[in-house]
C-alpha cells in the first residue's frame, strides 16, 4: 500500500467552512436588511411628515377662516359717517374670544390710507399697550395692501399674534385694510418643536410667520415644488441631512413646512444595527462552538475508518472511488482503491447473474416448445402464425392441432408477461394436450377443464383470457367458445374482391369468465359456417398496445386498417401475415414492447380455389 500524507486536515476544512459561510451570509443579510429598513423608515417618515404638514395646514386655514368670520361682520358694520364703530360692532368684538384689538384703514381718493378706528379689549392691559405700538402692525399693514393674508406670532408676547387682510369695496371702489391682534395660542403650540418635527408657517414675501425656536434653513425654500404638497431630502448649512415635507395653505402664498433630522429619523436604524451586531456576534460564537463539536465528531469517525483500511486490506470490496482531495477522505479513498485490487465480489455477482440468465434461457427454451410450427399447410386449410414476447418469457400462447377432420385453434393471453405468465401458459398447454387426446370434446367443456387446471396452478392470482375454436374441415362449420378474449375477426371474401371494414365480422356471440378467475366456471358455445376462401384472424391485445417512439399506442382503428391493407395486398396467408408484421414494425420503429404480440391467420379451403384479392 502506498504512503499517503494528510496536508490539510478535514477537521479544519469543515471548521473553516461552517464558520465562514454563516458569517458571510449574516453579514450580507445585515447589510441588506439595514438598507431596506433605512429606506422603509425614510418612506415612513416622509409619509408621517406629510401628514403633519397637511394637518397643520388644515388647522391654520381653519384658524384664519374663523378669524375672517369674526372680523368681517364687525368691519362691515363700521359707520363711515361718524367714523366710529357702532355699539353692535363693539358687542360682536367683546363676544369674540380670539379678537384682542382691531384697527381699520381706508384708502382715500388721494391714494393714501386714513386710520378709521380701533377696538381694544380694555380689560387686558397688555393688549392695550400692544395696540398702541405702530411697529407691531407695520408688516401686517403692508402685507394687506399687497392683498396678502398675514398672520404672525409675536415672539415677545406668547399667545398673541397679528392678523391682517384687505377688503375691496365695490360700492365706492375703495379699499379697506384690517389689522388685528388675535389669540394664536393654539397655532403657536402646534408649530412649537415637539422633539421630532420642526414645523414652520412661512411666506416667501414675509418670511417665517410661525415656527419652532430653531431658525429655518433658507435652503429649505429651494425644495418647494409647484404641487400643493410634497417631500424632499436636503442638507443643511451645517452638513446635516434632513427630511422635509410641505403643504400649501391655499391662502396667499403661505406654506406649512415640517422638517426632521435624518439622525432622529433613523435612530431606530442605529438601534437595529447595534442589536443585530450583538446577535451576529452571539450567532457566530454559537456556530463556532457547534462547528468545533461537529467537525471533531465527523473527522474522528473518518480517521478511524482511515486507520482501519490498513487492517482490512485483505477483505472483499468492489467499490472504486476517486481521490479528489489531500485530506482524510482522500486517504480513505486511496486505501479503498488499493484494496479493490483483491476484490472477488464482482466475480460472484457475475456468476450469479450468469446463472439467472441461464435459468431464464432455459425457461425460454422450454416455452418455445409449447408453440407449434408457424405454418400449417393442408389442402383444406392453412394457418400462419407469429409470436413475439415483450421480455425473455411471454404470457401469450397460441396453437393448432389437426385431429382427423377437425382443426383445433387455440389462443390465450395470461395476465402480464415474464416467467410467472410463462408458467401459466405451460399449464394451458398441458390442459390443451389433454383435451386433444379426448375424442368429441366440445370447446365449452375444454375451457371448463382448462379453467380448473389454471385455477389450481395460480390460485386466482394470474388469469388467462382464451379463445378455442374447433373447425370441421369437411363441412366448414366451426364451433367456438370464449373466455373474455378479444374476439377473432372473420374475413369474408367480398363480391367485389376487395376487403372492407364491413367485411370484418367479430366472433363474439358467446363469452365467459377468464380462465383461473373462478374455481368453477361454465362456458357456452357458438357456431359459424365458413365458406371456401373465408379467413379468420386471431390475435391478443398486445398488438393494439404497440407504441411508436412518441409513446402513442397503435389502437384498434389503426390496427384494423393495417389488417385490411395486409389482406388486400397479400397473395396468400403467409404474405398477408408478413405484410401485417411489416406494417406494425414500421409503426413501432424498434420501440420497446409493452405487451406480448401474438397473431395467426386461418385460411379455409385450398389456395387455388381462392379468388385473388384486388390490391
Amino acid at each position: 500500500m502506498s504512503q499517503f500524507r494528510v496536508t490539510f486536515s478535514l477537521r479544519y476544512k469543515l471548521l473553516l467552512l461552517l464558520t465562514t459561510i454563516p458569517a458571510v451570509c449574516l453579514a450580507l443579510y445585515l447589510l441588506m436588511a439595514t438598507e431596506l429598513f433605512k429606506k422603509d423608515k425614510i418612506a415612513y417618515v416622509f409619509d408621517s411628515s406629510v401628514a403633519v404638514s397637511r394637518a397643520l395646514s388644515v388647522q391654520t386655514r381653519l384658524t384664519v377662516q374663523s378669524l375672517f368670520d369674526a372680523v368681517k361682520p364687525i368691519v362691515e358694520s363700521f359707520d363711515y359717517g361718524t367714523r366710529r364703530f357702532p355699539a353692535s360692532a363693539e358687542k360682536l368684538f367683546s363676544q369674540s374670544s380670539r379678537l384682542k384689538a382691531l384697527r381699520t384703514y381706508l384708502k382715500g381718493k388721494d391714494g393714501k390710507f386714513v386710520f378709521l378706528g380701533t377696538l381694544v379689549d380694555q380689560q387686558d392691559e397688555r393688549v392695550v399697550k400692544l395696540s398702541q405700538d405702530q411697529k407691531i402692525f407695520s408688516n401686517a399693514f403692508y402685507a394687506a395692501i399687497a392683498d396678502q393674508v398675514y398672520i404672525h406670532e409675536l415672539e415677545s408676547e406668547p399667545g398673541i399674534g397679528v392678523f391682517s387682510f384687505r377688503i375691496d369695496r365695490e360700492k365706492d371702489q375703495s379699499q379697506l385694510i384690517v389689522t388685528a391682534l388675535v389669540d394664536v395660542e393654539g397655532l403657536e403650540s402646534s408649530f412649537a418643536s415637539n422633539g421630532l418635527y420642526d414645523s414652520y408657517l412661512w411666506s416667501p414675501k414675509n418670511g417665517k410667520l410661525f415656527g419652532s425656536e430653531k431658525d429655518m434653513d433658507p435652503k429649505l425654500l429651494s425644495y418647494l415644488g409647484s404641487l400643493p404638497e410634497g417631500t424632499a431630502e436636503h442638507k443643511g448649512t451645517n452638513g446635516d441631512s434632513s427630511l422635509m415635507s410641505y403643504s400649501r395653505l391655499g391662502l396667499s402664498d403661505i406654506v406649512v413646512i415640517s422638517t426632521v433630522s435624518m439622525n432622529k429619523a433613523l435612530k431606530a436604524v442605529d438601534v437595529l444595527i447595534k442589536k443585530s451586531a450583538l446577535f451576529f456576534i452571539a450567532l457566530i460564537a454559537s456556530t463556532l462552538l457547534i462547528s468545533l463539536f461537529a467537525s471533531s465528531q465527523l473527522t474522528s469517525a473518518l480517521r478511524e475508518l482511515f486507520e482501519a483500511t490498513a487492517k482490512i486490506a485483505q477483505g472483499d470490496f468492489s467499490v472504486r472511488v476517486l481521490v479528489r482531495s489531500k485530506d482524510e477522505v482522500g486517504g480513505l479513498a486511496e486505501s479503498f482503491n488499493w484494496m479493490a485490487e483483491k476484490v472477488s465480489h464482482l466475480m460472484s455477482e457475475t456468476a450469479e447473474k450468469a446463472r439467472m440468465e441461464n435459468e431464464l434461457a432455459t425457461v425460454k427454451t422450454v416455452q418455445e416448445t409449447l408453440f407449434p410450427a408457424d405454418n400449417l399447410s393442408d389442402p383444406r386449410a392453412q394457418v400462419v402464425g407469429h409470436f413475439q414476447p415483450a421480455s425473455e418469457c411471454g404470457g401469450d400462447w397460441w396453437s393448432y392441432a389437426l385431429i382427423g377432420n377437425k382443426l383445433y385453434l387455440w389462443i390465450g393471453d395470461a395476465t402480464g408477461h415474464g416467467a410467472p405468465a410463462a408458467l401459466i401458459t405451460s399449464a394451458a398447454r398441458s390442459a390443451a394436450a389433454l383435451v386433444e387426446s379426448l375424442p368429441e370434446v366440445q370447446p365449452d367443456q375444454a375451457l371448463k377443464m382448462m379453467n380448473h387446471a389454471i385455477h389450481q396452478t395460480s390460485k386466482s392470482k394470474i388469469n388467462m383470457t382464451f379463445f378455442l375454436g374447433c373447425l370441421n374441415l369437411d363441412t366448414g362449420e366451426m364451433v367456438y367458445s370464449n373466455a373474455s378474449h378479444d374476439p377473432p375477426y372473420l374475413l369474408r371474401k367480398p363480391d367485389g374482391g376487395k376487403l372492407k371494414k364491413k367485411n370484418l365480422i367479430p366472433l363474439m356471440d358467446v363469452n365467459g369468465f377468464r380462465l383461473g378467475e373462478r374455481e368453477v366456471a361454465e362456458y357456452e358455445t357458438a357456431k359459424v359456417q365458413l365458406n371456401p376462401g373465408d379467413q379468420i384472424f386471431f390475435y391478443t391485445d398486445g398488438i393494439m398496445d404497440i407504441q411508436n417512439p412518441d409513446g402513442e399506442n397503435l389502437g384498434e382503428r389503426a390496427f384494423l386498417r393495417s389488417l385490411m391493407k395486409a389482406v388486400n395486398d397479400g397473395e396468400d396467408p403467409s404474405a398477408r401475415v408478413e405484410n401485417l408484421k411489416d406494417d406494425i414494425e414500421g409503426y413501432r420503429q424498434n420501440s420497446e414492447l409493452i405487451d406480448d404480440v401474438t397473431l395467426f391467420l386461418l385460411h379455409f379451403g385450398p389456395i387455388e380455389n381462392q379468388v385473388k384479392v384486388a390490391a
